[in-house]
């Protein structure tokens, strides 16, 4: 296939599962930006308003990173219930058009959180003049890391409900356990480098750097922990993904 025709695929996809949900269901918009709202909410009643700009952190990083558990079961639904992977697989379409395209797709549940999170930071917080460019490229891997992970699974589940037990589970320790909604100065000192080892928290640091939050940020090992893991994911799932059927 060529270019043009790998891209026109991939818009396919965009269309067929992002924006077409979208428009016969807004409601999907409100389930994904359910969660991350609702901790920005107590955070924001607990702390009087003090800590909101951690529940922004938080709040892009579940957002963007749920993406990949909306993809886990999008891409299981596709493959087991509607058998698209192996129609794909039989056509000359690419692997990586199929996957790109479905990861595509998710951003149209994703996008309007990260905005409203975007305006929310920027309108309580002080970002310095790099903040939004570091902003953008963490969450470009936060979204390529979740992606990854959430295609790996999928292709290895057999029935959609498995992802309803897989996706709160990795939310609960990606995304609420570590210091993704809260300083990691939190935890004990010695205890304080297994906070770093979930990509999750390495993101949220980086982003509360970004905006201004804290000064206490390791930049350069946060940034090589978040892109180790996202390599890391990505090559898990170009190599150990099982992408055609034994």
């Amino acid at each position: 296939m060529s270019l043009r025709t790998q891209l026109r695929a991939s818009w396919g996809l965009i269309v067929l599962n992002g924006i077409i949900p979208v428009k016969r269901m807004p409601l999907y918009l409100v389930n994904t930006l359910g969660a991350p709202f609702s901790f920005l909410f107590f955070i924001y009643i607990v702390s009087q308003g003090k800590f909101v700009g951690l529940g922004v952190a938080g709040g892009l990083v579940l957002t963007t990173f749920s993406i990949g558990t909306s993809l886990q079961a999008d891409m299981t639904h596709f493959r087991v219930d509607l058998k698209l992977q192996d129609m794909v697989v039989a056509s000359p379409m690419r692997a990586s058009t199929y996957v790109l395209g479905m990861a595509l797709s998710e951003l149209a549940f994703a996008t309007p959180g990260i905005v409203a999170f975007l305006f929310v930071g920027y309108a309580t917080q002080t970002p310095g003049i790099l903040g939004l460019p570091i902003i953008l490229a963490t969450l470009l891997l936060i979204w390529a890391l979740g992606c990854s992970l959430g295609f790996f699974l999928a292709t290895y589940l057999r029935d959609i409900r498995e992802t309803f037990a897989i996706a709160p589970l990795l939310s609960l320790v990606l995304s609420v356990l570590p210091p993704v909604y809260y300083p990691i100065i939190l935890i004990p000192e010695n205890l304080r480098w297994l906070g770093y080892l979930a990509p999750t928290a390495d993101a949220s640091q980086l982003i509360q750097g970004a905006l201004g939050i804290t000064n206490d940020v390791n930049w350069l090992g946060s940034a090589a922990v978040l892109v180790a893991f996202t390599a890391a994911f990505m090559l898990l799932a170009m190599f150990k993904a099982q992408w055609r059927e034994k």
